[in-house]
């Protein structure tokens, strides 16, 4: 009896550390020392499975997605965020079941793309990605309103249209709708019972995204709203339907730079992963770093 204890608290503590030493297996003991910085090429193989969405992951666009992570990773260095992500890291596996195949192949094309960083002018930047979109990705000065993301231009996906969940139809009842709206506008929506004929999609962009959504007197970026009702993506129409608002929504994400559908489309098609990016970031470069 004592021996079955002793072999179930050692299974215990086993668990209880496994994600710590998946970590420090993938990425070497000092991806997780408390005393030093993370090295960015430690800690990818984990962010970059953090962000593959379910379904199959074709190698190249596993290692497209690799030199974009790697990208931000360069990014949260000059912020010295390093630690956060290490920290995000580790609950992500404490939290989520983690496929040892998968894994593996992350870990395979973060070794593949060993040093590679997209670039404009010579300086990494980082490229947004998202799950789907609405067939064209959007224009970054259209979407961001700010110079700084010039460089993202809008390109067609055609491949996401075929995605099964293209459209989600989201219902959400009136009352339910108002009063999230009422929280975050601190009651400016009360004058009227009908919440429906106070909204309206003020300004829109050319891939169809909402940029400005009026509720009532009120404006607030069609990102900030698709985020409080929980849409799927601010590429939508409403109707009203009783007492219920339904939300035609198109993609899912926020449409801005790499589609991971259309990209793995892209790759099942044979197209590597330095083709992929070129397709959704052509104003920019993958480059190897300089040592």
């Amino acid at each position: 009896m004592r021996e079955n204890l002793k072999y179930f608290m050692a299974a215990a503590v086993l668990l209880l550390f496994l994600p710590f030493l998946l970590t420090v297996l993938l990425s070497g003991k000092d991806a997780v020392s408390l005393h030093r910085e993370p090295d960015p090429e430690m800690l990818l193989p984990v962010a970059l499975y953090r962000e593959i969405p379910e379904g199959d992951a074709p190698r190249e666009f596993l290692r497209a997605q690799a030199i974009l992570i790697r990208s931000r990773l360069r990014q949260a260095v000059q912020n010295q965020e390093l630690l956060e992500i290490l920290e995000e890291n580790l609950k992500y596996e404490q939290q989520h079941r983690m496929y040892p195949d998968l894994l593996e192949r992350c870990a395979e094309a973060a070794d593949s793309t060993e040093g590679q960083v997209l670039t404009v002018g010579g300086s990494v930047v980082e490229g947004p990605y998202f799950a789907r979109g609405s067939g064209t990705t959007r224009d970054g000065l259209e979407a961001m309103g700010s110079e700084a993301y010039a460089w993202i231009v809008s390109v067609d996906s055609g491949a996401d249209i075929r995605h099964p969940d293209y459209i989600q139809e989201i219902c959400i009842p009136a009352e339910k709708a108002e009063e999230i709206l009422e929280s975050y506008l601190g009651g400016e929506t009360a004058e009227t019972e009908d919440i429906f004929s106070k909204l309206s999609a003020a300004e829109t962009d050319r891939a169809g995204y909402v940029t400005e959504m009026a509720v009532g007197d009120t404006r607030m970026s069609g990102e900030k709203f698709r985020s409080l009702l929980s849409l799927p993506s601010s590429c939508f129409t409403m109707e009203q339907q009783g007492d219920q608002i339904l939300f035609s929504c198109r993609g899912e994400g926020h449409g801005l730079g790499m589609s991971q559908y259309g990209a793995a489309v892209m790759a099942e098609e044979g197209k590597t992963a330095e083709e992929i990016l070129k397709h959704y970031f052509p104003n920019a470069s993958v480059e190897q770093e300089q040592n």
